[in-house]
C-alpha cells in the first residue's frame, strides 16, 4: 500500500482512461473556480479544492507510479516552484 496517497483509491478505477481522469482533474478545477468566485459559503471551495486533489491523486495512481518515483516528482514539483519564488522561505 502507498504511503504517499492521502485518499482511498475510487472503485473500478481500472475502467478509466488517464485522458478521461485527467479531464476529471480539469472538472473539478472548474468547479473549484466557480466555487471560489462565489465566495466561500459553508467551505465550499474548500471542499471542491480537496476535491481537485482526490481526483489528481487518482490520476497518479492510474500511472502505476511507486512512491519513490512520487516522491522524486513531488521533489522536481518543489524545486521548479522554489526557482519561481513561490515559497515563503524566510
Amino acid at each position: 500500500m502507498s504511503e504517499f496517497y492521502r485518499f482511498p483509491a475510487m472503485a473500478r478505477l481500472g475502467e478509466l482512461t488517464s485522458d478521461l481522469q485527467a479531464e476529471k482533474v480539469c472538472e473539478e478545477a472548474q468547479e473549484l473556480a466557480e466555487a471560489s468566485a462565489r465566495g466561500s459559503v459553508y467551505y465550499e471551495d474548500d471542499f471542491e479544492a480537496m476535491d481537485v486533489i482526490h481526483s489528481a491523486e487518482n490520476y497518479l495512481r492510474m500511472k502505476g507510479h511507486s512512491d519513490e518515483t512520487l516522491g522524486m516528482l513531488q521533489s522536481l514539483v518543489i524545486e521548479k516552484n522554489r526557482k519561481r519564488g513561490y515559497y515563503d522561505e524566510r
